[in-house]
């Protein structure tokens, strides 16, 4: 065990007595070497924040074999108080010199403060243009209290090409690509090209990013970008309702503090909604073709424009934003629609995410976020939702793992009257016999007006030589929700819809031949013949079906699985593998997903 543990200080802002007393180690707690190392490193690491930067704390080991203790003096040796002579860079051949030298956290002249140089470690690491394994090399100066500090870096590729593909039980195969240079002319701008294709969703957009605009401490970024959604993944002829937005977005954004900055932004989209040619009918016999598909789809028609304001405060001392092991990011986003447009909103959404390095190359992370809309209008109309269907929020891959695109909360699907088989009496489709049949052109997810998402992560380390090759394993667990939409009106026609002429309902006249057989029949308004026989009614055909609302429940839902990110010969590759172990009704899962990409 430990003996009589204390500290022995001779640098002059170090008193021994107050030193002791904040020691992690008492006397009579179990030996531990490792205790030893970490008492050490931490005194150092304190001394070297007051400015003694070759401040060197020496334990010193006393044996007592008669009660089977030791005694432990840890003592400060006297140190000149140092000051930063110079700051060197030197192997960048792209990056600019003031790319790297901003993000020093001392200045040439300041006292050294180990706090400082860590911090600036961990801001040029986060760049991501060097090595994983950037430190900051101390050199001593000209004189015993100057330091020179090196910045010895080595350039990486700062250029991006991703293909990303993925496996869908809904969409098949889907393809994604974009181009990105994250340090453009080595001046630490970004720039970026990206285009996605599926039989669900298009997209385009191109953005740019300048973390300091004319060399001053403010950030400025702009986005313009155009994408389409197809709730039927592009089946022309019947799909439930189809989105296109073409929009851009500029943001300026300035440091509150070291480790919290705050942005602003303004966003102004074109949105145009359409449904499908199978939800238009001229079931009046007017001659003009009208919606007749729910009414929270043809309520969600035509086009219009949002104008919105948006500001953010984030918090951020990650170690690393590309692969962080340590610290905490928190993010808290309040958007108004409202400054002209045709929509009105509140919106609020947070992220948090906290990581630990447990040891031996094990990190731990736990992240969260979420999300709620309020209406600035009131709709007044029953069964629609203040909040428009293309402002809700939707859930599922990729923010959630093991559930299939916007597979997660709220959603209408629409089931057929059919024959059984067996019986012969009509019954009603079941939801996994859509699924099964991977007829979904009337799956239609509708959103909801809050979610939340929290996920658990534990990166495994393998061995050295997995290491070096670049796999990363992982465990994880996913747990979250989307819910909160008004419960739509929902139609529901056993016998199907019968054909109108002018307003009026329209019967099937059967057209008998000389020989007295029927050939055909004809649409009339008489619902009985001169005889007094009744006509059968002219059905639409297949409108004999039941729409059937699912997945409004705040109730979580739980997935967990095991991942791998491996750093590959041609680019980034992530797969992940996954069990749902709770969903609601209605919800659509996965199983396995995957993406690969290649850096220039």
């Amino acid at each position: 065990k430990f003996g009589d543990v204390k500290v022995e200080s001779e640098l002059r802002d170090f008193d021994s007595e107050a030193m002791t007393q904040r020691l992690g180690i008492a006397s009579g707690d179990w030996y531990d070497a490792k205790r030893i190392e970490d008492t050490v490193e931490q005194m150092t690491d304190l001394a070297g924040t007051f400015g003694y930067a070759f401040a060197e704390v020496q334990p010193q080991f006393t044996r007592n074999p008669e009660d089977l203790t030791m005694d432990v003096t840890f003592t400060m040796q006297d140190a000149p108080r140092v000051y930063v002579e110079r700051v060197d860079v030197n192997g960048n051949t792209l990056t600019q010199d003031k790319v790297v030298r901003r993000e020093f956290r001392v200045a040439e002249g300041d006292a050294f403060n180990s706090l400082a140089i860590a911090r600036s470690e961990a801001r040029i690491k986060s760049l991501g243009y060097f090595q994983e394994n950037f430190e900051i090399t101390q050199v001593e100066g000209s004189a015993p209290d100057r330091i020179v500090l090196e910045a010895n870096v080595e350039e990486q590729p700062t250029g991006e090409l991703q293909l990303s593909a993925g496996f869908s039980s809904i969409e098949s195969f889907i393809l994604a690509g974009s181009i990105r240079q994250r340090n453009f002319r080595g001046r630490g701008q970004t720039i970026g090209l990206g285009v996605n294709y599926s039989r669900y969703s298009k997209s385009a957009n191109i953005s740019f990013a300048e973390p300091y605009v004319f060399d001053r401490n403010i950030s400025m970024g702009a986005d313009i970008y155009h994408r389409e959604y197809d709730n039927s993944f592009f089946t022309t002829e019947a799909f439930s309702y189809s989105q296109a937005t073409t929009g851009g977005q500029i943001r300026l954004g300035t440091p509150l503090t070291e480790y919290m900055s705050l942005i602003g932004s303004y966003t102004l989209n074109f949105e145009d909604v359409t449904v499908g040619e199978s939800y238009y009918a001229d079931y009046n016999g007017d001659g003009v073709a009208e919606c007749i598909g729910s009414r929270f789809l043809c309520e969600a028609i035509g086009k219009r424009t949002a104008s919105i304001l948006g500001l953010t405060l984030n918090y951020d001392s990650l170690d690393s934003r590309l692969r962080p092991t340590r610290g905490m990011r928190v993010s808290m986003t309040g958007e108004f629609a409202g400054l002209g447009g045709d929509v009105k909103y509140f919106r609020w959404r947070s992220n948090l995410g906290k990581y630990w390095n447990l040891g031996n190359d094990f990190i731990f992370s736990l992240t969260a976020e979420g999300g709620w809309i309020k209406a600035l209008e009131d709709r007044n109309e029953p069964g629609i939702d203040d909040v428009r269907l293309t402002d809700r929020f939707f859930l599922g891959e990729p923010q959630f793992r093991g559930f299939d695109i916007r597979g997660v909360g709220p959603r209408v699907v629409r089931l057929n009257y059919i024959t059984d088989t067996e019986t012969g009496e009509q019954r009603l489709q079941t939801l996994d016999e859509i699924r099964e049949n991977n007829n979904r052109q009337y799956d239609t997810a509708i959103g909801g007006n809050a979610y939340y998402l929290g996920r658990a992560e534990l990166e495994i380390p393998l061995g050295s030589s997995v290491r070096e090759m670049g796999i990363r394993p992982s465990v994880y667990v996913d747990v979250g929700s989307l819910f909160s939409v008004t419960t739509p009106i929902l139609d529901d026609y056993p016998n199907g819809i019968q054909r109108r002429e002018d307003g009026e309902l329209l019967y099937e006249k059967p057209v008998v031949n000389d020989e007295g057989d029927v050939t055909g029949v004809e649409y009339v308004t008489d619902a009985t013949a001169p005889d007094g026989t009744a006509y059968d009614p002219a059905i639409i055909p297949g409108t004999q079906y039941r729409e059937v609302f699912y997945g409004d429940s705040a109730s979580p839902r739980i997935s967990v699985g095991v991942g791998v990110n491996w750093n590959s010969p041609f680019g980034p590759f992530r797969i992940d593998l996954t069990h749902v172990l709770k969903k609601q009704e209605g919800d659509d899962t996965k199983t396995i997903s995957f993406n690969v990409g290649t850096q220039f």
